[in-house]
């Protein structure tokens, strides 16, 4: 498990399905009592329950649950005024939280974070929020209007010219609210014309001129206009811009001559080669067996650079030329070679591949938090390519407790695929899951003949706060 992730409850607990951002989770609250429904979804606001804040989504499950729970932004202000600089990632979830609130019309979360514009040192978080991360409603109050007064609660807040410029170094004055209220406000003009101050007050110095940017005759490693294919296979392999081994690794795989392919072998074994990532990604597209004793090599002890090239190699190949390799990684203690193992079998996976595929699952699933949620949606994956042979009881295991709810997707995607009760079961609860693509998938596959069902279809359609997506598949399904 990450460290500074909290430990999660049970997956059979209302809780643990709310921090898992569950559709189950969200109908649960709907039917318990309002008092132990709120005291849950707040102990969810304040101890961040994601697995990966920059992907799992939670602000739309958070609010729209708080709007059909009648929640009071009371505990959520109170948090603001007390807390928002002592732990500023749950500052930032109550903002975002708010702000999925306000676009739907909710007045009193609109006033909190109007209020908060004025004292919080997340400010621009919050004015963000107000004119809305999504495009708002067409029923909604427009932009303007919900920030209108803003700029002169700023002006006094920030009281001098110096203050005012330091607290919009950084915005750009060309986006909303600034490129209105530079108009409106004089003093939000000035500000933005102000010469930003580095330490001591001396004037910043100025940003480096074209000139001073040109690479040295040593940095300019690919001349300007010769292009990959007229480049020898020896030219590429000595390029030195990093950046760029993908593309030379996709030139570097047409180059099949026996000759070609032994400069690409070398390469790949020589830690001086500029561009031995891209040699070993073009022996994997190439099929090359010489590629399984790299990965070999390469895969033990100290990790390098070198393993995101490998991976890519490794689920580039035919699965009959790494098929054993894969089946002997997966039950590896070393999580690296798991990983790789299970994005070849999420590549390529065939029936002989799914018992053993099935047995790694649950043996990342028996360590609950402490299994590799990369490897669970690789294999989920992986029992996807097969699903004519489902249901798969490891799959719903995976389903309930998976703690990344970004990867439940694939989880979803192969019960979809593999499990013929998915339509009228699982993808029910999963029209109210925290991330849209998992509500899509739902929207896609459910029965409409449950009631419930139908219900939720309607209500996903007309919520124009809901992502494009999802209402762009609710309008199909009710269509159809």
């Amino acid at each position: 498990m990450r460290p500074g992730v909290p430990t999660l409850a049970d997956a059979s607990d209302p809780l643990g399905k709310l921090q898992r951002g569950l559709g189950a989770g969200y109908l649960w609250a709907l039917d318990a009592d309002r008092t132990v429904a709120h005291a849950l979804l707040m102990h969810c606001v304040f101890n961040d329950p994601r697995w990966d804040r920059q992907l799992d989504d939670r602000d739309d499950y958070h609010a729209t649950l708080a709007l059909d729970l009648q929640l009071h932004t009371d505990a959520l202000e109170l948090w603001l005024r007390d807390s928002d600089e002592a732990i500023p990632d749950t500052t930032y979830d109550v903002l975002g939280m708010l702000g999925r609130m306000a676009v739907r019309g909710h007045a009193d979360a609109r006033g909190v974070l109007r209020a908060y514009v004025g004292y919080g040192r997340y400010w621009q978080r919050a004015l963000d929020q107000l004119i809305g991360d999504y495009d708002a409603p067409r029923s909604a109050m427009p932009w303007p209007e919900v920030v209108g007064g803003l700029d002169a609660v700023l002006v006094e807040r920030f009281a001098t010219d110096d203050a005012l410029a330091e607290a919009l170094s950084g915005l750009d004055p060309r986006e909303r609210p600034w490129t209105m209220w530079s108009v409106e406000n004089p003093r939000i003009a000035r500000a933005f014309a102000l010469e930003p101050k580095g330490a001591g007050g001396v004037p910043a110095a100025p940003a480096p001129s074209s000139a001073s940017k040109r690479r040295t005759p040593r940095e300019r490693t690919m001349p300007a206009r010769t292009r990959p294919r007229e480049m020898s296979t020896a030219e590429l392999l000595q390029i030195a811009e990093d950046s760029r081994w993908t593309q030379i690794a996709d030139e570097l795989a047409s180059r099949r001559a026996p000759e070609d392919v032994e400069q690409l072998v070398h390469a790949a074994h020589d830690p001086a080669v500029p561009m031995r990532r891209a040699a070993i990604l073009a022996l994997g597209r190439q099929g090359r067996r010489e590629l399984l004793e790299i990965a070999e090599e390469h895969t033990k002890g100290e990790r390098d650079k070198l393993q995101g090239a490998i991976a890519l190699a490794l689920e580039a190949m035919p699965l009959s030329h790494t098929r054993a390799l894969a089946h002997d990684w997966l039950a590896s203690p070393d999580w690296a070679r798991r990983r790789k193992a299970a994005g070849m079998l999420a590549t390529w996976s065939e029936d002989e591949d799914r018992a053993p595929a099935r047995r790694a699952l649950e043996r990342e699933l028996d360590e609950g938090l402490e299994g590799d949620v990369y490897v669970i949606c690789s294999l989920a994956q992986a029992l996807g390519r097969s699903g004519v042979h489902g249901p798969f009881m490891e799959l719903q295991q995976a389903y309930e407790q998976i703690p990344y709810s970004y990867g439940r997707r694939y989880v979803v995607a192969a019960l979809a695929a593999s499990d013929p009760t998915f339509d009228g079961d699982v993808a029910v609860e999963c029209l109210w899951d925290c991330e849209a693509e998992t509500r899509r998938l739902a929207v896609t596959h459910v029965d409409r003949r449950v009631r419930l069902a139908a219900q939720r279809l309607e209500e996903l359609a007309a919520d124009e706060a809901h992502a494009a997506s999802v209402r762009a598949a609710a309008l199909a399904r009710l269509r159809a």
